[in-house]
């Protein structure tokens, strides 16, 4: 089964070439040389996208063809990009299923960054990272992804400092996506601010399912913790529900307010949005 099927793979292919994405242009200085010094030495071609320079434009190609291409050389730098699908129980929740959507959206975000030329690599995370998968580097490179992302499990408590403490880099200054639904007791601020330092221009994806964000909920319940097993039985009423919502907002404004003064970009997202969505709010 495809995490993407082709119809949602051109709506984002379409959304690539509307918007300059971090991974392709704004993240200056995160980028890193495929061959040591400079060089003129003619690469390849890519798909004109706004913002690229005129003069780089081969309007050969263009007589062929009828679209823009730009040259790219030697001297053509890539970002690597490390996304961070978090596959604990806590993501197994929800309709549609939030770990499906976040799956849903590291895809995405693997193939609008191949698009661009630039390495991906996939670090799959709960208490730990599960396999550090890449480099992946071109677009025929995509289904890898696909199949990769399609063959995750959730499982086990989340810990992102914890996970993070352990993995082996193998890139240096670049640009991280972490997808998660930010229900951690903790290591969650440790894991962005350790991001930071390792000079990463970092995405802070926030996926919750309908249910959290307005639970439908009525008399006396007992809710119980899919990481932990720990359960509270509650009383709902109208008046709860409300200071949930409540709660729940201020929640993620004050998540958003801390991410800008850590520099980190932040994005509240539901699990029932498109894809092509999720992604223009991420990096739109």
């Amino acid at each position: 089964m495809k995490i993407l099927d082709n119809d949602e793979l051109r709506r984002i292919h379409s959304l690539a070439m509307q918007i300059k994405t971090p991974v392709s242009g704004q993240a200056t200085g995160n980028r890193k040389s495929k061959s040591k010094g400079t060089s003129v030495e003619f690469s390849d071609f890519r798909e004109y996208v706004p913002g690229d320079d005129f003069r780089r434009i081969d309007w050969n190609a263009y007589g062929r063809f009828n679209r823009l291409f730009v040259k790219l050389y030697m001297e053509e730098r890539e970002a690597p990009v490390q996304v961070f699908p978090d596959i604990s129980l806590s993501m197994d929740y929800g309709t549609p299923n939030k770990f499906f959507a976040a799956c849903r959206l590291a895809a995405a975000v693997s193939y609008i960054s191949l698009l661009s030329y630039d390495s991906v690599y996939v670090n799959p995370w709960n208490e730990k990272i599960h396999g550090t998968y890449g480099p992946f580097r071109t677009q025929s490179a995509y289904i890898k992804v696909d199949n990769l992302l399609a063959g995750l499990k959730a499982s086990g408590k989340s810990n992102f400092s914890d996970a993070l403490r352990n993995m082996e880099w193998k890139t240096g200054r670049g640009v991280s996506f972490v997808i998660t639904d930010g229900l951690l007791r903790e290591g969650l601020e440790e894991g962005l601010k350790y991001l930071k330092y390792r000079n990463q221009d970092v995405f802070l994806c926030l996926v919750l399912s309908p249910e959290e964000m307005s639970p439908v909920l009525n008399g006396a319940v007992k809710l119980i913790d899919s990481e932990t097993g720990e359960a509270i039985e509650v009383t709902v009423s109208a008046a709860l529900l409300k200071r949930y919502e409540e709660s729940l907002k201020q929640h993620l404004a004050k998540l958003g307010e801390q991410c800008r003064k850590w520099g980190v970009h932040f994005a509240a997202l539901t699990s029932s949005m498109p894809v092509d969505l999720m992604l223009k709010t991420v990096i739109g």
